[in-house]
């Protein structure tokens, strides 16, 4: 056992079945856009050269990932939704010379511009990787990279489980049960109606969702992990498996939110216990992505499903893919106006302050780029790069990925070390993965109460000085 620790702690890579990385670097550097370019136009620019250029430093990576063998969570969300949103969307968008209907009127002068701003962040996030790789390396033997001796505490999670019943109880008899199972939109609407300020609907919404699935990942791992745990245990389990989805069902759920919850309760399960089942889910994120995702937002304005789109090519110029065009609008709202100056982080830092208390409190970034280009619908994605530059430009942009690749290069590591001991990693590698990508696709401010409620709700349930008797988190 002392070896295996030790072992886990050194983290020494090894290339994996190389075949298998071949075959989908193969698969995602060369078919898939390949099969793009084959059955697009060839537009009188040559940006889309710079979307393709995306797609292969992300197919790469990606392949050397499902190749390896570690169980990177966390990057390989990260590469899904960039090879997905920065690579396939824009070169489809751009060959097709397709705008995504919520964001027209992209200025096709700034396309390089914005292939940039995308490709100087990538470079940034592996020099975070980087760094991690040694800093990880130099503190081999502290306290950091040790598996973690932190216990589950059984009373803290039945408190928690007890104030998210209670929320989700006040929660479903004001939008009303009828509501949850119709769609999206009428429970937006009756959210609105119901709950009042946007800001504190925001923040009952996530407290009701993320309560649920924080205490039901802590209490299955508490059930799994403890020798004799009491029975009444998974009464509680099954009361908050049922609520869970009542709340986050796939009908009037946003299909970011849904599908955190589902990967976390998978990965809770066992999905990534394995390397062979990693590399599965990891392939076939890429295809659900463009071929499911789209789909998931059938009920978004009716209880009867209503397809969008009829192709893979169409759904790629849809309005869920407009990341790349938001960029854009990034670039053109700095050129004209300048940067916020962290004006927009500071409202992502104190988004639970209500406007009615701070009445010039930022908006959403896919809001404020919204009203700078006259778009009559208002509720835009806003991706990191794009966060990142608006608040500071080329510095921020640097920092803030080159941040974030040492946060991923680390976790994932402390990821591939729990899961060596145990078929789950902890409550928050559950579920901070994959919410990953909703934090990469914005607006921040709309995701950061989600995010907060489930660190503090994980932090909450955490007993750091009990000894190793229990359930590990």
């Amino acid at each position: 056992m002392k070896s295996a620790v030790s072992n886990a702690v050194a983290l020494r890579p090894t290339l994996g079945p190389p075949l298998i990385a071949t075959w989908a670097a193969v698969l995602m550097v060369v078919v898939v856009p390949g099969i793009i370019v084959a059955y697009t136009p060839t537009p009188p620019t040559n940006a889309w050269m710079g979307a393709l250029l995306v797609t292969t430093v992300g197919g790469l990576r990606y392949g050397w990932i499902v190749g390896e063998g570690y169980r990177r969570l966390v990057e390989m969300s990260f590469w899904v939704f960039t090879y997905v949103f920065m690579g396939l969307a824009p070169l489809t968008q751009l060959r097709m010379r397709v705008d995504p209907a919520t964001s027209p009127r992209i200025d096709p002068s700034l396309a390089w511009s914005t292939i940039m701003v995308v490709i100087v962040g990538l470079a940034a996030f592996f020099g975070g990787l980087i760094v991690a790789r040694q800093l990880w390396s130099r503190l081999a033997n502290s306290r950091l990279t040790r598996p973690a001796n932190t216990q589950i505490s059984l009373p803290r999670v039945l408190i928690l489980s007890a104030c998210a019943l209670l929320v989700n109880a006040y929660y479903i008899s004001k939008i009303g049960p009828g509501t949850l199972l119709s769609s999206r939109s009428a429970v937006t609407e009756r959210a609105q109606v119901v709950l009042g300020e946007s800001t504190v609907a925001s923040i009952t919404v996530a407290v009701a969702m993320m309560t649920l699935l924080v205490s039901f990942v802590a209490l299955v791992k508490y059930w799994d992990l403890t020798e004799h745990p009491d029975r009444a245990i998974l009464v509680v389990i099954v009361i908050l498996a049922v609520t869970l989805l009542v709340t986050l069902n796939p009908i009037s759920s946003p299909r970011y939110l849904f599908g955190t919850g589902a990967l976390a309760v998978a990965a809770l399960f066992g999905l990534f216990a394995t390397a062979k089942r990693f590399r599965f889910v990891a392939l076939s994120a890429v295809a659900a992505l463009v071929l499911i995702f789209p789909a998931l937002d059938a009920f978004r304005y009716s209880s009867s499903a209503q397809l969008k789109t009829s192709s893979p090519l169409e759904s790629l110029t849809s309005p869920d893919y407009d990341a790349f065009a938001q960029i854009n609008n990034t670039l053109l709202f700095v050129q004209n106006h300048g940067t916020t100056g962290g004006k927009q982080a500071l409202g992502v830092l104190l988004f639970w302050v209500p406007r009615s208390i701070w009445p010039d409190k930022a908006f959403d970034t896919g809001i404020l780029l919204a009203e700078s280009r006259g778009y009559v619908v208002k509720n835009l994605s806003a991706p990191l790069w794009a966060e990142l530059f608006i608040n500071g430009g080329w510095i921020v942009l640097v920092v803030g990925m080159l941040c974030l690749g040492i946060v991923v290069g680390i976790q994932d590591r402390k990821i591939e070390i729990a899961l060596r001991v145990s078929r789950a990693p902890t409550v928050l590698s559950c579920i901070l993965p994959f919410y990953l990508i909703i934090l990469m696709r914005g607006s921040l401010l709309q995701a950061m109460s989600y995010f907060v409620v489930i660190v503090g709700c994980a932090l909450f349930v955490t007993d750091w000085s009990r000894a190793p008797d229990g359930g590990s988190t």
